[in-house]
């Protein structure tokens, strides 16, 4: 009898429970040091603990996720020495990214970008911090997914997810700078310019980098 193999593109339980919690921190649902308890996630995921465990192996691989023998497996503690080089490879990869991304951003595309980023200065004058964040993360990927390099969007998101106390929530002022920051790579992207979007997208995060590195400092 031959043997059936499985599709590549179908994922499997724990790869479904991977994904979920790994956004589950990048939108700050668990925060820093918060631990993640098997029998709870099994309850949420309507699974057994053989998923739950293997999921939580991977995102400890990661570096998402950590295990410590007195507090069980917690979210992984940022360190400002991990937050640079954190930033530093985002602000390469993701500058690069992006350049590849802005052949394929489209009006249409184009058009979400501009609906996201007035969502985003909707929540800023709300103070909805919370939907701020999420929103950003969402016009990020947005531009990132176009640029049909999936082996450098899993690293994007892990590297997002490895510091997620972003520059938006801990720095007085910047939400509104990196707003305006985001108009810079929309025009850029409208006039399809892939070199100065790349540009406009990497100043964006080492300018993140520089106000958090000089906050935590003082």
């Amino acid at each position: 009898m031959t043997k059936r193999v499985k599709p590549k593109s179908q994922k499997t339980k724990m790869d479904q429970i991977v994904e979920v919690l790994r956004d589950a921190v990048l939108m700050g649902e668990f925060g820093s040091g918060e631990r993640l308890l098997q029998e709870e996630l099994a309850e949420r995921f309507n699974t057994s603990s053989t998923p739950i465990r293997e999921a939580l192996r991977q995102l400890q691989a990661e570096g998402i996720l950590e295990h410590s023998p007195y507090r069980g497996v917690q979210v992984a503690e940022v360190r400002m020495d991990d937050v640079r080089e954190i930033y530093m490879l985002r602000a390469v990869l993701e500058s690069f990214v992006t350049r590849l991304a802005v052949p394929y951003l489209n009006n249409a595309y184009l058009e979400q970008l501009r609906a996201l980023q007035t969502q985003m200065r909707e929540h800023l004058a709300t103070n909805e911090m919370q939907s701020l964040r999420k929103t950003n993360y969402e016009f990020h990927l947005l531009i990132y997914e176009v640029a049909r390099m999936p082996h450098s969007l899993k690293i994007i998101k892990n590297l997002w997810a490895q510091c997620p106390w972003d520059a938006l929530y801990v720095l007085p002022g910047r939400a509104p700078k990196s707003l305006d920051e985001h108009e810079q790579i929309l025009a850029a992207i409208a006039d399809q310019d892939a070199k100065l979007a790349g540009q406009r997208v990497q100043e964006h995060i080492e300018y993140a980098a520089t106000a958090l590195a000089n906050f935590i400092d003082e």
